[in-house]
């Protein structure tokens, strides 16, 4: 490409037609549904954990509170195309 090209993104005008509008499917919305209400588990179980970790709610909980929050960015990566 020749140095002396620039491109102007900004007064670039684009068809409507070919804009794509995505939004989450109906999968993703389950994931993230699911993802809350295991994140709420785990900030539940939080509660009976004990001051030196010796528990098993100690041991748990940050592992499903970890994995919820990847789970809800998992579900916003299912798009759907409208």
């Amino acid at each position: 490409m020749p140095k002396n090209k620039k491109l102007d993104w900004k007064n670039k005008k684009s068809n409507s037609a070919e804009i794509a509008y995505y939004k989450i499917s109906n999968r993703g919305k389950k994931i993230i549904f699911y993802s809350i209400v295991s994140l709420t588990l785990g900030f539940v179980l939080l509660k009976f954990t004990n001051s030196d970790g010796s528990n098993w709610a100690s041991i748990t909980s940050p592992f499903i509170i970890i994995l919820s929050y990847i789970g809800v960015g998992i579900g916003i990566v299912f798009l759907e195309k409208k």
